[in-house]
């Protein structure tokens, strides 16, 4: 079966040195749609999946086509170099046999030589077959750190992290002993009648989450998606409500991380009361160190929007702090908490929730 992926990132390495302006987001995009069936058939029909993919142009796809194949053709005279028994053709004691009996049967017998119709027996090593190895795929670097996402939270820290952003109030059933009310009961009765029960207590915290998606947010979508699985389906806080946006929350957001169902911020923030927890997650513009003016005001404009509904507000930033100097970053960390995404930037936005 053909197996494009052996193939991807030496395309994506040669295509960018001849100027392809081409991001981590299309070599995502091509692993996701081979993952999904596309391009695996054969050598063409990956060509036409990667023309769709990665080319904006006719030059693009000429280009593409001459590297594709360049390449394709390198792998093959790799996989010929390497001995193959299967192409060699040995003759076995019955063919040799054959072939002796019809010289003989053809010559004259005083032309026959002895020596010639002598049948000599293969020796077991000339039957054995050669050694083989499977080729290697052809890789030019061996550096791929750019692939790999930067991860500082484990999936189960996060569960364990969630515990902690608690609003719990007595109003659940009324089955917990209160021993220090059963004692006073008693005391004052003077004998013990029966047992004094409480109600149990149940977390109605509320988590409202804002993550940025798309752009410099690329390759940190495996931690907001498991950041938000985490606090909706692996946590005992009642309501996790998320919502998307890119760069920042605008007039309308997205209850989707595809950014296609949109829906007013002013109608999410309506929803939201005192006692409501916003985790923001975002660069902040750290990522490529930009610092724009119309961002800072456009930010403190949506916090202020934020605050006139609660002031339990965290930021989550997934750059390290050291980044932050000289950007939009760390201006808006002087207007909101601010904490790194490392495992002590979760405890502390928590605690800053929680108060």
């Amino acid at each position: 079966m053909f197996e494009p992926n052996s193939y991807l990132t030496t395309l994506f390495y040669r295509l960018r040195a001849v100027s392809f302006n081409l991001s981590m987001r299309e070599y995502f995009s091509a692993k996701d749609a081979i993952k999904g069936g596309w391009g695996t058939k054969n050598k063409e029909d990956f060509k036409k999946l990667l023309r769709l993919l990665w080319c904006n142009s006719g030059e693009q796809q000429e280009r593409l086509a001459l590297i594709f194949d360049r390449i394709f053709l390198e792998s093959e005279k790799t996989q010929e170099t390497i001995p193959n028994p299967s192409t060699q053709t040995q003759k076995t004691p019955n063919d040799d046999q054959f072939d002796s009996d019809a010289s003989t049967s053809i010559s004259p017998p005083t032309i026959v030589d002895s020596s010639s119709t002598e049948i000599t027996k293969p020796t077991t090593e000339e039957l054995s077959p050669l050694p083989i190895t499977n080729p290697l795929p052809i890789r030019e670097y061996e550096d791929d750190t750019e692939f790999y996402t930067y991860y500082p939270i484990s999936r189960r820290f996060m569960v364990y992290s969630w515990r902690y952003l608690r609003r719990p109030i007595a109003d659940g059933v009324r089955d917990v002993l209160d021993i220090k009310m059963t004692v006073e009961e008693a005391t004052k009765q003077g004998f013990f009648l029966k047992p004094v029960y409480r109600r149990r207590e149940k977390n109605h915290a509320h988590l409202l989450i804002l993550v940025d998606r798309e752009g410099s947010m690329t390759p940190f979508h495996h931690f907001s998606r498991d950041l938000v699985e985490t606090a909706q389906y692996e946590s005992s806080i009642e309501r996790v409500d998320v919502a998307y946006f890119h760069n920042l929350p605008a007039e309308y957001i997205y209850q989707d991380r595809f950014l296609t169902d949109k829906i007013s911020f002013e109608t999410l923030l309506n929803k939201c009361d005192g006692e409501t927890r916003v985790l923001i997650v975002s660069d902040g513009g750290a990522a490529r160190g930009y610092r724009h003016r119309e961002r800072v005001s456009a930010t403190t404009q949506v916090i202020w929007e934020i605050q006139q509904h609660t002031n339990l507000v965290a930021w989550l930033n997934p750059v390290p702090k050291k980044r932050w100097s000289n950007t939009t970053a760390s201006i808006v960390s002087h207007l909101v908490p601010m904490f790194p995404m490392d495992q002590e930037g979760l405890k502390q936005s928590i605690i800053t929730l929680q108060r």
